[in-house]
């Protein structure tokens, strides 16, 4: 544990560029889940599509994502960080005003695997940014104020999609997702270029897998998937939920309790891990998981899905920080990158595999059916977790010495 005042440690993490690409992060994301809750109604009934195909087109966008990751992790060091975000940035910018011009149902799968790979651009460059800005012995909470920035956006964003849809129409959440983007490439300015330097005396090597992920992070990174899963369905599945149990007014304020609960709540877990480790919360964050999806499935009306917005937002807004921490401090700082990508490709593709997925549930099951399945799964990860964490944990080391875990 750090012996530094919490002043120091706050003039230690929030830097200029700290601050610029929390926002391009928060913007960017904004208008990412605004679009990501409607794109199953908007594909339904503007293309007359099946529900799995629509659920299909809503997960491609992070299909994508989980590509522009991939690559991302790979090149960033050789494009430089400030350069391959700006690239992100300016192609999420172009594909939000081209759902303006989608008018065929290809084309609407293309502007949105397009979209979610620069969208995987944005989060890898900007994950990647803090986890090399912010001060080792400060990770824990540096990355849970930056990650208040996704919090944010995962209530302003669905938000703008749930309750102005009816008042704006699909063009008009379009239109607020490329203002947010606009704002995204005017902060640029603000971002310092903090590639660190290429040894290029070095002979070059072959490319290998170990260029685009960090291949000992993957059982954690399994976990994390099955766990995004779950959340991956309440996102894509509540505004459909809200309507079939009239509970409209409480699903758009679910987002809002959960942005609350999380931002409240994660100085303190990123002080707790920096202290302790994530093992100590990785449990409560779970069971607190459990909970809120078990709300979701009594569907007992407004209040049960407004405290389900609170335990999820403790939960799974808890988990998202920690988790991501977790895997950054099991590598050295010259595989950040490779970790980021890693992390984040496992992460998206539970998102995206989520409401294709649910696509051939909603029938069978029902919407409450579904969270009630969710609820079975996360407490199916506790023991998996246990297992990852215990005996397939890498060892990460810099300067030939085993860093502090402590977890």
């Amino acid at each position: 544990m750090s012996s530094e005042s919490p002043v120091s440690a706050l003039r230690a993490i929030f830097s200029r560029t700290f601050i610029a690409i929390s926002l391009i992060n928060m913007f960017g994301m904004i208008g990412y889940y605004a679009i990501f809750v409607i794109c199953t109604r908007y594909v339904a009934d503007g293309f007359g599509a099946s529900q799995a195909t629509a659920g299909l087109a809503t997960g491609i966008v992070v299909i994508g994502c989980l590509v522009g990751r991939f690559f991302t992790g790979s090149i960033i060091r050789t494009v430089g960080y400030r350069r391959i975000l700006s690239i992100g940035v300016l192609f999420f910018l172009l594909m939000n005003v081209a759902y303006f011009f989608a008018h065929a149902l290809w084309q609407m799968f293309l502007v949105r695997f397009i979209s979610g790979a620069a969208m995987g651009v944005i989060g890898t460059a900007t994950g990647t940014y803090v986890a090399t800005i912010v001060p080792r012995e400060f990770h824990g909470r540096g990355i849970a104020y930056f990650s208040m920035s996704t919090a944010l956006a995962l209530c302003f964003g669905p938000f703008i999609g749930i309750a102005l849809l009816d008042r704006l129409g699909y063009n008009g959440i379009f239109s607020i997702a490329s203002a947010l983007s606009a704002v995204s490439l005017a902060l640029l300015w603000f971002v310092i270029d903090v590639t660190p330097a290429i040894d290029r005396s070095q002979p070059k090597k072959r490319i290998t897998l170990d260029d685009f992920i960090d291949r000992r992070l993957i059982p954690f990174s399994l976990f994390v998937g099955v766990v995004c899963l779950t959340w991956g369905n309440v996102q894509a599945l509540l505004a459909d939920y809200a309507k079939t149990y009239d509970v409209v007014a409480a699903a758009s304020s679910f987002f809002l309790l959960y942005a609350l609960a999380s931002l409240l709540t994660r100085p303190i877990t990123g002080k707790i891990y920096d202290a302790h480790g994530p093992a100590i919360l990785i449990y409560p964050c779970l069971i607190l998981m459990i909970a809120g999806l078990l709300c979701l499935a009594w569907h007992a009306g407004s209040m049960a899905v407004l405290a389900a917005g609170i335990l999820v937002g403790l939960g799974f807004g808890n988990f998202q920080s920690v988790a991501q921490v977790s895997g950054i401090s099991l590598v050295p700082r010259e595989r950040f990158a490779q970790a980021t990508s890693t992390f984040f490709i496992f992460f998206d593709l539970g998102i995206g595999l989520a409401p294709y997925l649910s696509g051939f549930l909603v029938a069978p099951l029902g919407y409450a059916g579904i969270f009630a399945l969710n609820a079975l799964v996360v407490a199916l990860t506790i023991p998996l977790y246990w297992y990852v964490w215990t005996y397939r944990r890498p060892k990460a080391k810099e300067g030939g010495v085993e860093l502090p875990l402590n977890r």
